[in-house]
């Protein structure tokens, strides 16, 4: 094996690696630095001295740093990682049938997700680093998993700008005629999509946030906003829930959730509005309808920092006719997934929200991400997901 490609820093990027920042921005590569290609195992150099090493890429993130010591084999060092992160799984979540194996910077592997939901897993490879190894990389998986297939995901966004093809197919084994695995996520057991669901075929990030909702659940009016597959208004439904109102705009989602109910043998009281949820939120307060429970989890309105204001009035819209849909005493579980836009941001949001209802909340509960998606200290970008768990009522008049 060749050495690595040496790349020189400017001061900016040593400070930035010296804080311990996996990112390398083409910006803080030194001019007439050393020339390197996609995918090429690199060192990171100050003045000649190795900091750090990791995967060359064209986009505007130059480097991903998958070590601050050096390495005689990178794919030995992928190996170990591999290896921890299984081993943190196992330690946090080890009765689960669906989790997250690697998260990216979280486990040490930038640019890397492999979701597995039961027998078969998920994986998305967002650097050319990875994408030329991807042969030894399925190896890895399948020595360390008893995995009956193994699907690739790479149908995201930035693609392109890593020089990289959108594709989604089957990498190693075989897969169900319809493209779907079963596993038990939560406490019921649900078909995923894995070559056209969501992400990597479904929702893992937020599947532990039905638990503080399973007591709320029973004998209530529950609606279920960007439903999806039906996550939570399928366990509303194991809970005792006397009605459940899901909107989803995608028939394909629709028609998972469908099986899930029949798979889990759970009663038909689930009411699907398909369309744009803004929508179907207005058409649902001008019928007045009324519920016990509300769950809105909306897609990430605010990928950038520049999208914040856009972002914060269609939150703000969201949860301002949730409040209003829900009863005195109800329950508004409402979360985000965007780290551009913060908890104390969101926070206000729904503070907002509900002085314009002429409601009035208390926090039960702060939610974030779960074990098998770790956030780092020194990658704030990994700290995405947030949620708030409300208990609200009218306005108390004097």
């Amino acid at each position: 094996m060749t050495g690595p490609v040496r790349l020189s820093l400017t001061p900016e990027g040593v400070r930035r690696l010296t804080a311990r920042h996996p990112w390398v921005y083409r910006g803080h590569l030194a001019k007439g630095t050393g020339e390197a290609r996609p995918g090429d195992w690199v060192a990171l150099c100050d003045r000649g001295r190795p900091l750090a090493w990791g995967w060359f890429g064209p986009g505007a993130i130059a480097v991903r740093v998958l070590a601050f010591q050096e390495v005689p084999d990178p794919l030995e060092l992928v190996r170990r990682r591999l290896d921890e992160a299984l081993a943190w799984r196992r330690r946090w979540c080890p009765d689960e049938e669906a989790f997250r194996w690697v998260h990216g910077e979280g486990d040490g592997l930038p640019g890397l997700i492999v979701d597995v939901y039961g027998r078969h897993a998920s994986v998305q490879m967002l650097v050319s680093g990875w994408a030329i190894r991807a042969k030894v990389l399925v190896e890895c998986l399948l020595e360390r998993l008893p995995l009956e297939g193994v699907v690739l995901r790479n149908d995201g966004k930035h693609l392109e700008k890593e020089g990289l093809v959108r594709e989604v197919r089957l990498l190693a084994g075989t897969l169900p005629a319809d493209g779907t695995a079963e596993a038990r996520i939560g406490s019921l057991r649900q078909r995923v999509d894995l070559m056209g669901g969501q992400k990597t075929g479904a929702y893992l990030d937020v599947r532990h946030w039905v638990r503080p909702l399973l007591e709320r659940f029973e004998g209530a009016r529950v609606l279920d906003a960007f439903s999806y597959q039906g996550h939570f208004g399928l366990h509303a439904l194991a809970a005792g829930a006397e009605r459940v109102v899901a909107l989803e705009q995608s028939d394909e989602a629709v028609a998972l959730a469908v099986r899930g109910r029949g798979i889990n043998a759970l009663p038909d009281r689930m009411e699907w509005m398909r369309g744009n949820a803004f929508d179907s939120l207005r058409e649902l307060e001008r019928r007045g309808d009324r519920f016990d429970v509300a769950v809105l989890d909306p897609p990430p309105f605010s990928p950038s920092r520049g999208q914040l204001e856009g972002a914060r009035r269609g939150y703000k819209d969201l949860a301002l006719r949730a409040f209003r849909l829900l009863e005195p005493g109800g329950t508004l579980l409402f979360g985000s997934c965007s780290h551009a836009f913060s908890r104390e941001l969101l926070l206000s949001t729904l503070e907002d929200a509900a002085r314009d209802a002429r409601a009035v909340f208390r926090v039960a509960g702060s939610l974030g991400q779960p074990a098998d998606h770790p956030a780092v200290g020194q990658v704030p970008e990994s700290d995405y997901l947030k949620g708030f768990l409300l208990g609200v009522d009218h306005e108390r008049k004097a």
